[in-house]
């Protein structure tokens, strides 16, 4: 039998037997909590930070070129 094959019979038998049980809302607000302090959760939110700012920058360096070829191709036109 296959990893992913005792993967999912160990997940049906997790859900079957947790079914109909739900977590106490104070134990889920402390777990959101813990988990937005976590090491991880900062580096994901630092990382996710940089990919914007280097995608922006790609962008208006992008943007910034195609407008300056289209001037230098506007001027080479003129007569």
């Amino acid at each position: 039998m296959s990893f992913d094959n005792e993967l999912t019979r160990f997940e049906e038998q997790l859900a079957t037997q947790f079914r109909g049980h739900i977590p106490d809302g104070i134990f889920v607000e402390e777990l959101k909590s813990r988990l937005k302090n976590s090491e991880v959760f900062k580096l994901r939110r630092e990382i996710g930070a940089i990919l914007v700012a280097s995608l922006s920058v790609l962008l208006a360096g992008t943007l910034a070129g195609l407008i300056g070829d289209a001037i230098v191709n506007a001027k080479k036109k003129q007569p």
